[in-house]
């Protein structure tokens, strides 16, 4: 069977290039998780997923801040009028937190829902599947997206949302946020391939930053999808579909490195 030829570099690139190959990985996987890519049907079901989480967290970040920052800008003793502000602020602060709760609610239905995308991209392009049958337990992989969840909630309130606030509010701060942002939002879609392999937190650590760059750019272009209405309800099937090719492509890259000292 002839495969089709990988969509991204193979080596990944270890230096500042790798951020453009991160974000041609999405922009793949993107094409893949699309309408006429082949992946459409695995991806139907985390869209519509994604469309109820990202407006149950706005709906519930709006009811849990509104009464509190009325009643802020009351004791302040600020004219009636200004009540308008308090609800513009709370609309904003709702789609934030939607945004930064949006993955770790996501991650607990990844073994449904993502998991077969991500198979299915590393059959097409390896063809073999991404982790023999008797390595697949699904309540193990449950129990790994239970601690994934827990993970990305406790970062993403509070590293990225202080993060994502001081950046709304200073130059400077989008400086230091967007790369970090990007990085971490790179190797949270990364944990799902590394996931099936069942690898431990520190192997997975060691590949997130040996491959930072590419990690950055991939979680880069997903928070800029996120920012577009209709694309962003594809972007976690297409950042995970993404992720895949770039664990494909650091592993072609390993054997091929690897071959030449064999032969010596």
């Amino acid at each position: 069977m002839t495969l089709p030829p990988l969509p991204i570099d193979t080596p990944l690139a270890e230096s500042w290039r790798g951020f453009f190959t991160g974000i041609n990985a999405f922009f793949a996987g993107l094409k893949l998780v699309a309408p006429g890519g082949g992946l459409f049907r695995y991806a139907v079901a985390p869209a519509l997923l994604s469309l109820v989480a990202l407006v149950g967290g706005v709906l519930l970040g709006w009811f849990l801040l509104h009464d509190w920052i009325n009643d802020w800008i009351a004791q302040q003793g600020w004219a009636s009028w200004l009540g308008w502000l308090g609800s513009a602020l709370v609309f904003v602060l709702a789609v934030l937190l939607a945004y930064f709760l949006f993955m770790p609610v996501m991650a607990l239905l990844a073994p449904l829902f993502i998991d077969p995308i991500v198979e299915r991209v590393y059959q097409r392009y390896t063809g073999r599947p991404i982790a023999p049958p008797e390595a697949r337990s699904f309540m193990r992989r449950q129990l790994g997206a239970f601690v994934l969840s827990a993970k990305l909630m406790v970062v993403g309130l509070v590293i990225e949302l202080p993060l994502a606030l001081l950046a709304l509010f200073t130059g400077v701060g989008a400086i230091i946020a967007v790369p970090i942002r990007g990085w971490l939002q790179g190797g949270d879609l990364l944990d799902n391939p590394l996931g099936m392999r069942h690898l431990r937190v520190r192997e997975r650590y060691k590949l997130f930053w040996r491959w930072r760059w590419s990690v950055t750019g991939l979680g880069a272009a997903c928070d800029l999808a996120m920012l577009i209405p209709v694309l962003n309800l594809l972007v976690l099937a297409a950042g995970a579909a993404g992720a895949t090719l770039l664990l494909i492509s650091s592993e072609q890259g390993a054997t091929a490195a690897a071959e030449p000292a064999a032969r010596q």
